[in-house]
């Protein structure tokens, strides 16, 4: 909720200027803990719609090399951690790792990114 005159400001995952195809949308969902994905124009729109204007709509550029920096840090510092969250289970952290690494493809290729928006309520 935003009062009239009020901005939102937020970052999210985004479907990228490549766009996803369905099956890589299917698989991408089904690994994911949100129900949707939107690109650039359906956060403007959803905005436009509920009494915004949108003053910045933009792809930050920085997913591929986030996605990277994670799964470096995985590798090389917070394995422990990460085993300690599946249990300890190999089978688990080697799906995550095949699920992480098909994430990483995406971002790499302009299929997933992340958006920046700010906006005020009209």
């Amino acid at each position: 909720m935003v009062k009239p005159g009020g901005v939102i400001a937020f970052t999210d995952w985004i479907e990228g200027p490549a766009g996803l195809s369905d099956a890589e949308a299917e698989r991408f969902m089904g690994f994911m803990k949100f129900g949707t994905v939107q690109g650039i124009p359906g956060y403007s729109r959803l905005l436009t719609d509920n009494g915004c204007t949108v003053l910045t709509a933009e792809d930050t550029g920085r997913f591929g090399p986030y996605v990277d920096l994670y799964l470096n840090m995985v590798d090389m510092q917070l394995t422990y951690d990460a085993m300690r969250i599946v249990g300890f289970n190999m089978g688990v952290m080697q799906a995550m790792a095949g699920k992480f690494a098909f994430l990483q493809e995406l971002a790499h290729a302009g299929k997933v990114a992340q958006g920046r928006f700010l906006a005020r309520r009209s």
